[in-house]
């Protein structure tokens, strides 16, 4: 997995690893055969991120937004990265091709193999057509 990102203000601390950005976002290019490259590119941005990079966690606050290049968005108040997780307990949005959901919290994978709405969902899904 390939990522990059950009802030509007960033620190980072090389001895433990830790980094703060205000107005930041990144790119995440997924490996192809992964279970995020049928998503393409996704975009994430949020007002806040801190975290320890080496530690493979943070938090990210403020208003956070994934957008794919399949045409998936999701957004939720905050989000937590945690190592292989990727986690929030607060309502997360989330809507793309076929789909359009509200649910109070959200689980997943970093690679994209399991992505779990919690603690009550609301939406609809369109069922694909069967041959």
């Amino acid at each position: 997995m390939v990522a990059r990102g950009n802030a509007e203000q960033l620190d980072y601390r090389r001895m433990g690893g830790r980094l703060v950005a205000t107005n930041g976002g990144g790119a995440i290019h997924p490996e192809p055969g992964t279970g995020l490259a049928e998503f393409g590119v996704l975009r994430f941005s949020a007002p806040r991120i801190q975290g320890e990079v080496q530690a493979r966690h943070g938090v990210a606050t403020g208003g956070v937004r994934l957008d794919t290049a399949r045409g998936d968005t999701a957004r939720a108040e905050r989000v937590f990265y945690d190592g292989d997780l990727v986690h929030t307990d607060v309502p997360v949005d989330a809507r793309g091709p076929g789909y359009q959901v509200l649910g109070n919290g959200l689980t997943a994978t970093t690679d994209g193999a399991q992505i779990l709405l919690t603690d009550g969902v609301k939406g609809q899904m369109q069922m694909e057509a069967r041959r």
